[in-house]
């Protein structure tokens, strides 16, 4: 039987990548074009998990790949979206040319790769989350590296500028669902690769897309109300 969860995760996140588009088109802020393509791979990355179901597509090498040179980039992206939006320019400039560097090589040594078609399908065979987490260990360091150290400066920097924005002015409350989106994929992420528990991935990635989406509502609201 399908998981239909990604697909859930992939039309939340579609949706919020036309809302960020259309705020973007209006208001023609950096922060927001950066966060539309993240989101963008958002919603991809979660429709390669629907599609990589053994009854709708299935686990092709090409789908895997394509999906592995979108988590990393996408995490970072979300990071120097929020950079670029706190930061001083030359810091949020330095962190975005980091993320487009570091994803060039992920893309490079992961459509390098060598992996047997047969290995992905064995893989696969325990469970969707299982088979993600076990062909992502096949990849080359070259490629993991990278990635590892996009998803963990992209969630310090998406959880890190929502915490100190809402620090800074406690009535800016939508940061803390932004802050609980990043904290949430990321939890099931490492419970996935570290402890192999695979009850709460795709649990915890949808439950961090809406936390995101409603603080970027929230956050529409709140520059929208007049000031007094």
């Amino acid at each position: 039987m399908a998981n239909h969860i990604p697909l859930v995760t992939a039309v939340v996140s579609t949706i919020f990548t036309v809302l960020l588009l259309w705020q973007y088109t209006h208001r023609k802020k950096r922060h927001q074009l950066i966060w539309t393509a993240a989101i963008a791979l958002y919603s991809l990355t979660a429709f390669m998990e629907y599609l990589a179901n053994p009854d709708i597509v299935g686990p092709g090498l090409l789908l895997i790949k394509l999906y592995y040179s979108g988590t990393g980039p996408m995490v970072g992206l979300l990071g120097a979206g929020v950079l670029s939006l706190l930061a001083p320019r030359r810091w949020s400039d330095g962190y975005l040319a980091s993320v487009l560097m570091l994803s060039a090589i992920v893309v490079l040594f992961t459509f390098s790769a060598q992996i047997s078609s047969s290995e992905v399908s064995s893989a696969f065979n325990a469970g969707l989350p299982q088979g993600f987490r076990t062909v992502v260990k096949d990849f080359p360091v070259t490629a993991r590296i990278p990635t590892i150290i996009l998803n963990i400066t992209g969630a310090i920097f998406l959880i890190g500028g929502a915490l100190f924005s809402y620090i800074r002015d406690r009535s800016r409350t939508y940061n803390i669902p932004l802050a609980l989106g990043g904290i949430l994929p990321s939890l099931g992420g490492a419970s996935l690769g570290f402890y192999n528990n695979a009850d709460i991935f795709f649990e915890f990635e949808l439950a961090g897309t809406i936390l995101l989406f409603l603080g970027f509502v929230l956050s529409i609201r709140y520059l929208s109300r007049p000031r007094e």
